[in-house]
């Protein structure tokens, strides 16, 4: 498939017609940032790389990046008392020819698969997370399969308390052309780091050496976070545009190219 790299000007007529107001209820239900999630009726706004799968591996990478000890499975429970229960853990995996679905079917966490160390990652990590991945799909959360090629024209870096559609039929001078665009909503994923952050500290799942507090453990998260996301989009994305979003209460934006 030849994608079609995506202008400011058509970055704003996708965002103009796929705006989506955020339902607090389901603020920190994700999403990854891949662009083949259908354009339907309750989804996720968050949107992150790897969807909960990358929270977890990221909260792993944080502490052997920045040494400060954790409890695995106090961190694990402390992602899902944030979710709401086991059941809105969110992961997809892709499908292939004969259906196989592989937990490192999504292509952030295949790549924490191909190149750990790139991601401050470790095998038992790895091994922690398709452990969970079991054990949330026993407790009734669903893997989004996430079919056909990437489609994919540019990253959008969302801001505001409005998600973007990831699909979109642009017109061009041969007619409509089918386009996708990554995702990244900063602002959701900012705020859920920050009380993802207070309740490790509270619930004791991190330790640290120093007596840092949970503001220096979200500007760790943070961090991490934006380096997973830059060595996945390098693998997967190189070559697109990077467009912020940012968006007013009132659904109004302005984008611009990074």
């Amino acid at each position: 498939m030849n994608k079609i790299i995506l202008s400011e000007k058509e970055v704003n007529d996708l965002v103009a017609e796929n705006r989506y107001k955020v339902d607090p209820s389901r603020k920190f239900i994700s999403r990854c940032i891949d662009g083949r999630y259908k354009n339907e009726e309750g989804l996720a706004v968050q949107a992150f790389p790897g969807a909960d799968v990358g929270e977890l591996a990221m909260v792993l990478s944080a502490s052997r990046s920045y040494g400060f000890e954790i409890d695995r499975e106090k961190v694990f429970a402390t992602l899902v008392e944030v979710l709401g229960g086991e059941s809105n853990f969110s992961f997809h995996t892709d499908e292939h020819g004969d259906r196989l679905k592989l937990a490192s079917g999504c292509g952030h966490f295949k790549q924490i698969n191909l190149d750990p160390k790139a991601y401050k990652i470790e095998k038992e990590d790895i091994d922690f997370i398709n452990e969970k991945l079991g054990y949330v799909k026993s407790k009734g959360s669903e893997e989004t399969v996430l079919e056909g090629d990437h489609a994919e024209g540019a990253i959008l870096m969302v801001k505001g308390n409005w998600g973007v559609y990831p699909r979109y039929e642009l017109e061009t001078e041969k007619g409509k052309k089918f386009v996708e665009v990554f995702v990244y909503h900063q602002s959701l994923t900012d705020e859920k780091h920050r009380l993802l952050s207070d309740k490790l500290v509270k619930n004791g799942a991190v330790k640290f050496v120093l007596g840092e507090d949970s503001e220096y453990l979200y500007q760790v998260l943070s961090e991490t976070s934006e380096n997973h996301l830059m060595e996945t989009a390098k693998r997967l994305a190189s070559d697109l545009p990077i467009y912020s979003v940012q968006f007013e209460a009132d659904g109004s934006f302005k984008t611009a190219k990074l």
